[in-house]
């Protein structure tokens, strides 16, 4: 017998089964009971979130409630068929194989002679006792112009006995006059907490082993559809493995081995340059290509983030209740800001790798450069040294500019002050025309100051902190010292 993939063995089989799309179940489910079922819908959603699976459910209870526990039916609307009849009908929707809900590929039958064989057959009345002949076009984005404008009239004022469902991932490409002939929903990319109890309970159904660390590992990488995941998964039931592991996973996938991460982030903590590019190293010489270090490293160091930030129990935190302990004995090593610092570095690492002919030595110089930053926790008196604000994109640097070099005449002594005139620790008021006078244009910079401010080290760290760039320089005020007398001329 052939086998039968785990994302079409696990198919839902009602609306209560659909994992993180209850709105949308609920919506269909009562306009179902209700009575108030458009002729159109267009699900809109990435790939694997339940369109295709939302759109058969509805197909099957339209034609088949008895079938579904709970399904919902029309008020005082008891005329369907015998009960064998709607399972026959069930079982061949959920097999994509029955005659009254007829499946088509938008991107093999795009043109405009199959939509008007569509036009052609939807004026047919349904077979076999089903009250309702249902279109289910999936990928309809990939229709040409002429298909869309065909379809127009008939999406518009359809027979009663039809219904269309239009699946696609790319709602932006589906015309407006479509669209506005459609009820619209949008599926959400399904949580990974769902991904991983659905998990749970496949691996359940299947009689095999897995921890928690393995399926939220697994779920993480479907990254918010739940048949990527399903796939990995039975990627790995075919190793014939049991239990399931982790390490089992990174093998297969490519992934760094997650204690090496570990060992990495604890030696930054250390501020030890020689363990972190020692762990680095250990890494890389797995086969690791650099680009998923990183991403692993950045995705590790979100964890640790959002521990600190939100607590370890937010459900922002997306690992098992093993690897969440973990997570927080490391995240209690670091200030929030230093966490943001690194992952921003490290993302700057990982942009700059791909136009470099040198990406090792950019990864191994910010590795060593996040050991040895130990000011990393006064990054808050960072800013307010420097008077800039973390929200702003270009911060405006105020760096002294170097003294021209004093001449004889300039170096002679001042006149002594006036004693009529205020001493200069009270300076005189600013006349009313002075007051109102606008503030001296902006001069423009050179390369040569912008050169000169980045020599700042704090001035570097911030525009390298927030991408951010020198907009102006001023030079600071000069005042003598409060003890200090000027001479007398006279006496000289």
């Amino acid at each position: 017998m052939a086998y039968t993939v785990l994302a079409r063995r696990y198919r839902s089989q009602s609306f209560d089964d659909l994992v993180g799309q209850q709105p949308i179940a609920q919506t269909l489910h009562n306009a179902i009971a209700t009575g108030r079922v458009h002729h159109a819908y267009l699900f809109c959603g990435t790939r694997g979130v339940g369109k295709t699976s939302m759109a058969r459910l509805f197909a099957r209870v339209l034609n088949a409630p008895d079938t579904i526990e709970g399904a919902p039916k029309p008020e005082n609307d008891t005329d369907f068929p015998p009960l064998d009849v709607q399972q026959r009908m069930a079982d061949a929707i959920m097999r994509g194989d029955d005659m009254n809900v007829i499946e088509i590929d938008g991107a093999s039958n795009r043109g405009v002679d199959d939509a008007r064989d569509l036009i052609a057959n939807a004026g047919l009345s349904p077979t076999d006792a089903a009250r309702y002949k249902v279109y289910i076009i999936d990928e309809v984005h990939m229709l040409t112009r002429e298909a869309f404008n065909a379809l127009l009239k008939t999406m518009e004022e359809p027979p009663e006995h039809l219904k269309f469902v239009l699946c696609t991932t790319e709602a932006h490409k589906v015309p407006a006059t479509i669209q506005s002939r459609c009820q619209r929903f949008d599926f959400r990319n399904i949580a990974t907490r769902a991904i991983a109890e659905h998990l749970r309970r496949v691996v359940d159904g299947e009689a095999v082993a897995a921890d928690d660390a393995l399926l939220y590992a697994v779920a993480r990488l479907g990254q918010g559809s739940m048949r990527d995941a399903l796939s990995l998964l039975d990627r790995l039931l075919a190793t014939g493995e049991d239990p399931l592991t982790t390490t089992l996973l990174e093998k297969m996938v490519g992934l760094p081995d997650r204690q090496h991460l570990t060992d990495l982030v604890d030696a930054i903590a250390e501020a030890d340059p020689a363990a972190t590019l020692k762990a680095a190293d250990a890494m890389v010489a797995t086969g690791i290509a650099q680009d998923q270090l990183l991403d692993a490293l950045i995705e590790h160091l979100r964890d640790l983030m959002l521990i600190a930030a939100c607590g370890p129990d937010s459900d922002l935190v997306e690992l098992d209740e093993q690897s969440r302990a973990q997570a927080a004995q490391q995240a209690a090593r670091f200030d929030t800001p230093v966490l943001v610092h690194m992952i921003a570095l490290c993302e700057n690492v990982q942009r700059n790798s791909k136009l470099s002919s040198t990406p090792r030595a950019l990864l191994d110089a910010a590795l060593v450069r996040l050991a040895l930053s130990e000011q990393f926790a006064d990054l808050a008196g960072l800013l307010a040294g420097a008077g800039a604000e973390p929200s702003k994109k270009k911060v405006a640097i105020a760096s002294p500019l170097p003294q021209p070099r004093q001449t004889s005449a300039a170096a002679a002594p001042p006149n002594p002050p006036d004693p009529a005139q205020p001493p200069p620790s009270q300076p005189p008021p600013a006349s009313p025309a002075a007051q109102s006078a606008p503030p001296a244009p902006r001069r423009r910079l050179t390369q040569e100051d912008i050169k000169q401010a980045l020599d700042v080290p704090l001035v570097r760290e911030l525009s390298e902190l927030f991408d951010a760039s020198v907009e102006d320089l001023k030079e600071a005020p000069t005042s003598a010292p409060a003890d200090r007398q000027d001479p007398d001329p006279a006496q000289e």
